[in-house]
C-alpha cells in the first residue's frame, strides 16, 4: 500500500523510524544482525522470517519488552532465553549489536533495571543480545509493543532501499499480524 494521503500509515512509520533510532542509537555503525542474506531476496528472507523471526524473536521481544517494564532479573531472564533459543550462527551478530549499543547510550535516570542489564551486558555477564536490549529501551521510552517488532525488522532489513523497505517489513510480521498477536502494519 503506498502512504499516498494516508496520515496515519505515515504517523506509523514515522514512530517504527523513530523506535529503531532511539532504542539503538548506534544502528548506522551496527553490523549485520541476525538476518545473513540479501532482503530483497524473498526466498531468504521468508525463510530468515519463518525460522528465526516468528518463532524465536517475536516471543523474545515480547518477553523482553515486559521485562523492561519488570526489571533487571526479567531482561536477564530474556536474554538467556533468546541465547538458549537462537540458533549458534545467529548469536555472535546479535551479541555484538548488543554490546555496541549498550557501551553507546546510558539508561534514562530511574531506570536501575535497564542500567544494571546494560552493566552486565558489558562486563559480560550476559549475553546482551541487540533485541534484548532494543526492546527493554522501546518499554523504558514507552513505545507500544506492537511496534517494536516492525522496528526491529526495520533494523535487520535497513540496508535495503526506504521504498522496499516497508514492503519487506509488512512481509516478515504478516505470519505474526496473521496470528492475531498484533495488529499493526508496517506500510
Amino acid at each position: 500500500m503506498k502512504p499516498d494521503g494516508d496520515p496515519a500509515l505515515l504517523e506509523t512509520r514515522a514512530e517504527i523510524f523513530r523506535l529503531a533510532r532511539i532504542c539503538a542509537p548506534s544502528l548506522d555503525q551496527l553490523g549485520k544482525l541476525t538476518f545473513q542474506g540479501n532482503p530483497s531476496n524473498t526466498a531468504i528472507r521468508r525463510v530468515w522470517r519463518d525460522t528465526v523471526l516468528v518463532p524465536v524473536l517475536a516471543p523474545a521481544l515480547e518477553s523482553a519488552w515486559l521485562a523492561g517494564k519488570a526489571g533487571f532479573r526479567e531482561l536477564l531472564a530474556a536474554d538467556a532465553a533468546l541465547e538458549a533459543r537462537l540458533a549458534t550462527s545467529m548469536t555472535p551478530g546479535s551479541r555484538a549489536a548488543g554490546r555496541q549499543m549498550a557501551a553507546a547510550f546510558h539508561a534514562p535516570a530511574g531506570e536501575t533495571g535497564l542500567l544494571k542489564f546494560r552493566e552486565a551486558i558489558l562486563r559480560g555477564e550476559t549475553p546482551g543480545h541487540m533485541a534484548i536490549l532494543f526492546a527493554g529501551r522501546a518499554a523504558v521510552f514507552h513505545f507500544p509493543r506492537p511496534l517494536v517488532l516492525p522496528a526491529l525488522v526495520f533494523a535487520e532489513m535497513r540496508e535495503v532501499r526506504v521504498a522496499e523497505l516497508w514492503t519487506l517489513i509488512d512481509d516478515c510480521i504478516a505470519p505474526v499480524v496473521q496470528a492475531g498477536s498484533t495488529g499493526l502494519r508496517a506500510a
